[in-house]
């Protein structure tokens, strides 16, 4: 068995600007931009996966949302008419972000509220953003979890703008304290939830179906305070034993952090443990983990027919059983097996390479302890070699 780590992901994919802007400054979106959105949009709406209904915004963006309610004839105010229209606007990174962080969209309340005659009225000119930059880019990203991610981007600021519209219509704590402002008084926003403690939950919901969909597992890790060194940590986060159905052929981990910063994974054994700091100390981080298989992958990057073959000299077992009880060195041993690989004497069926680790890991001199046993086979023990050069160890 083998174990990948993939790039690192550490950034803010979702945000929103809940801070009520005022004045006509709507830039529409570029091309790329609508491109993209119609096609996220289609995709989302084909979705057969349990989430929260986003009907009433999505129909914002065809026609204003009208919600209005009489106030009680004890309250300050008559009457409350709200009316909410979104548009699709150029993507920018605006002094309502952090700084450093990458954005993967926005959802922006921006209304302006009047207040004539005992009735208030809430006109909303919402902005739906995307950074199609960001969201378009291969880098390092699983073609898998980028689909994923795009649309939890999508849900997540669609949802931002669903919570608010579902307090205007049923709320009765936000109508009672909106039925009593004052003229100057400011119309309370707090429940598109900025803070996330709604869409947190219902993302994470979400993407597991997705992440399930698509042929993997995910598992979410909270790296509490408490657990931290002054904002330094090591945690286990799983074991390669927790799946079975990818140990065969391999695994590839990835990770997508709150909070988190210079994370690194590390396995001992079968255990697979992730390192980093808050980059907040005073709040706790989460770490999603997306768990696939590689066999899949490896197949379609090899191009090589399903069988192929292997051959390993004799004496090779016995140079690794050298190595693994440390009468040979690990740069002799892997000075030899590049020796092997380049020569052809050693047949390894040619895959991808990515950077990862500067060191054998543990596993695969237990591998390698169990092929010079007898206890698994050549193909078994050529997959720890391929890994080794999948990560730069071995350079053929």
């Amino acid at each position: 068995m083998y174990l990948r780590y993939s790039a690192i992901l550490i950034m803010s994919l979702l945000s929103a600007n809940l801070i009520p802007v005022f004045g006509d400054d709507y830039i529409p979106p570029t091309k790329q931009e609508q491109d993209l959105y119609k096609k996220l949009l289609t995709e989302f709406e084909k979705l057969d996966v349990q989430k929260r209904d986003v009907s009433d915004v999505l129909g914002t963006f065809e026609k204003p949302l009208v919600i209005s309610f009489p106030c009680d004839s004890t309250d300050v105010n008559e009457l409350v008419v709200s009316v909410i229209k979104t548009k699709l606007a150029r993507f920018s990174e605006d002094p309502y972000h952090e700084g450093g962080v990458i954005t993967g969209g926005t959802y922006t309340w921006k209304c302006t509220v009047t207040t004539s005659d005992g009735k208030i009225t809430i006109n909303c000119d919402n902005e739906l953003k995307i950074n199609s930059d960001f969201l378009m880019q291969d880098g390092e990203r699983d073609p898998r979890i980028k689909k994923v991610e795009n649309q939890i981007v999508i849900y997540h600021e669609l949802l931002h703008g669903q919570l608010m519209i579902g307090a205007i219509k049923s709320s009765e704590e936000w109508r009672n304290d909106t039925c009593n402002k004052p003229p100057d008084g400011k119309i309370d926003y707090s429940y598109s939830d900025k803070t996330h403690k709604v869409i947190n939950p219902l993302q994470q919901e979400f993407a597991a179906q997705l992440i399930e969909q698509t042929g993997g597992k995910m598992l979410v890790k909270e790296i509490t305070v408490e657990e931290t060194n002054d904002g330094a940590f090591t945690t286990k986060v799983g074991s390669l034993n927790d799946f079975p159905q990818f140990i065969k052929n391999g695994i590839r981990v990835s990770l997508r952090g709150t909070n988190l910063i210079n994370t690194e994974f590390t396995s001992h054994d079968s255990d697979i443990f992730l390192s980093g700091n808050l980059a907040n100390k005073t709040e706790s981080g989460i770490a999603w983990l997306y768990i696939f298989g590689t066999a899949e992958e490896k197949q379609s990057i090899s191009e090589q027919p399903a069988e192929t073959k292997i051959h390993i000299p004799d004496w090779v077992k016995k140079n690794t059983s050298w190595w693994v009880d440390g009468t040979l060195s690990s740069t002799d041993f892997l000075k030899g097996i590049r020796y092997l690989v380049q020569q052809g004497i050693m047949s390894v069926p040619q895959i991808a390479k990515h950077q990862g680790i500067d060191k054998v890991p543990d596993w695969v001199k237990q591998n390698a302890a169990w092929w010079s046993e007898g206890k698994i086979d050549d193909k078994t023990f050529v997959t720890g070699i391929q890994y080794l050069i999948s990560v730069g160890i071995i350079s053929v």
